[in-house]
């Protein structure tokens, strides 16, 4: 099954908060992001590329309607 972005954050924090909310809802996600996590790149909060977010391609409106409501302006 294919991925699609539903969403780009600030930081891999907030992309790693928005996917433990989907997995809550059952929808599987996976972050991209430039820096390595909590523990590489020295804390790089805030990179200009932020952090994607993946769902399979089926649960892309769910996903993106979950975000929405909760992290809209984000």
């Amino acid at each position: 099954m294919a991925l699609v972005k539903v969403k780009n954050f600030p930081d891999r924090m907030y992309a790693e908060r928005a996917q433990q909310t989907l997995e809550s809802e059952g929808i599987a996600s996976v972050v991209q992001s430039v820096d390595a996590g909590i523990l590489g790149a020295g804390g790089a909060a805030g990179l200009p590329q932020g952090a994607d977010l993946y769902v399979e391609e089926e649960n892309a409106d769910e996903a993106r309607r979950v975000l929405q409501e909760l992290f809209d302006g984000v």
